[in-house]
């Protein structure tokens, strides 16, 4: 029983005894006193840095204003173009009954024909022309073929004349073409759209 005693007496000593934890803040609870201890961290340092005028007076720059006195025009009443083509002048070669009446006269005509190559060109009186040379490469292999080069060219009904110039070999077909003004072109004019 005596053992008994000394176990509760034990167990309300060691309840009495613990530190109070109430949630409040006990500076020296721990040894530490608590105070705010500065340091020099942060600190502002000054630096100098003067300022520095320079004598860089305004010197009116592209000269005075002047005034504009045209009225402003929005983009509502704004004048509009744009390009179109007139119509070509007139065209012999595309007249009515020309080539049934006439048919199409050759004027010039040349050709050279080798074994290992053939020259041509020739040009017709409603301005067609045409004109190649041509060369054998590598012959009597398995790699034998024809290089040619040379342009063909005539008048459209627009009045311009259309050129191609063209290559054709090992690396195939390749042409260039081009549009040419003549006399019988049409213009491109500017055309008042409001």
């Amino acid at each position: 029983m005596l053992s008994i005693k000394y176990m509760i007496v034990i167990c309300v000593v060691a309840v009495a005894g613990t530190p109070d934890e109430d949630g409040k803040w006990h500076p020296y609870k721990y040894g530490n006193s608590g105070k705010y201890i500065p340091t020099d961290e942060g600190k502002y340092i000054h630096i100098p840095n003067p300022y520095i005028h320079i004598d860089n007076p305004y010197n009116g720059g592209f000269g005075p204003y002047a005034h504009d006195y045209e009225p402003y025009v929005s983009a509502a009443t704004e004048d509009r173009y744009r390009l179109v083509m007139t119509p070509p002048k007139d065209i012999p070669y595309y007249k009515e009954g020309y080539y049934r009446n006439n048919g199409i006269k050759i004027i010039s005509q040349k050709h050279v024909y080798d074994e290992d190559k053939y020259d041509f060109n020739f040009e017709t009186e409603n301005k067609i022309r045409a004109k190649e040379n041509a060369i054998l490469k590598n012959p009597n292999t398995i790699d034998e073929g024809i290089a040619s080069k040379g342009f063909y060219e005539y008048l459209g009904p627009d009045g311009f004349m259309y050129r191609v110039d063209y290559t054709a070999d090992e690396n195939g077909f390749r042409p260039k073409v081009k549009r040419l003004e003549t006399p019988y072109s049409g213009k491109w004019v500017l055309e008042k759209i409001n």
